[in-house]
């Protein structure tokens, strides 16, 4: 529980750091945003819905646009395309939780999309995972790029990869206020298996 606080406290180090690209760039370009972002972040009772995809059975199959391309970086390449961009808290967070597996979407030499991995073993708020089972967590479309449901296509490619690789089960874990992250799961042939509540950093975990 001391670790899990830690890191949720570094979290909120972070993101208060960057505190206004942060909020506009989730609730949008206006000072609104700012008031909502302190809200839901920090005194709301928040309702999260955890989805899943069994990886046994046929994958759903929206393709990529031609114009993208996926690379699986290590952390120093990731360093490397980060290397003087202004770019979201999704885009760090293996220096907030230590995790080394994300997937990015490149249109040329622009970064488009971004979706992290976690596995058995790496920190996790909400989840106990098994050996077999992946957990997709902190994405994000960059708004250039936004109105191609790039969400949905990068799913399926990552599900495709992690069945290659031998996992059984992908997981997510979305805000409930979230619709257009849960219809992308809900697209690329994730279910729901739950609600969690949560306040604050506090909320019960589930093994899957």
């Amino acid at each position: 529980m001391k670790k899990i606080n830690l890191l949720y406290l570094k979290k909120i180090f972070l993101t208060l750091k960057e505190f206004r690209k942060t909020a506009y760039h989730h609730y949008g370009d206006n000072i609104s945003s700012i008031p909502k972002f302190i809200y839901y972040s920090f005194f709301n009772i928040n309702t999260f819905v955890v989805v899943g995809m069994d990886l046994n059975k046929e994958l759903p199959n929206y393709p990529l646009d031609p114009e993208f391309r996926v690379i699986k970086p290590t952390i120093e390449e990731l360093n490397k395309l980060r290397d003087g961009k202004n770019l979201p808290r999704e885009f760090y967070y293996d220096q907030i939780h230590g995790v080394k597996t994300c997937y990015i979407a490149m249109a040329g030499d622009e970064i488009a999309y971004i979706h992290w991995i976690y596995l058995k073993g790496d920190y996790n708020r909400f989840l106990k995972l098994k050996s077999d089972v992946a957990e997709l967590n902190y994405n994000t479309t960059l708004p250039k790029f936004r109105g191609k449901r790039l969400q949905t296509k990068m799913l399926c490619y990552i599900l495709e990869d992690l069945k290659k690789n031998r996992f059984r089960m992908a997981i997510g874990v979305v805000h409930s206020n979230n619709p257009p992250a849960l219809k992308g799961a809900f697209r690329a042939g994730f279910e729901e298996k739950r609600k969690i509540k949560t306040y604050g950093p506090f909320n019960k975990k589930y093994s899957i």
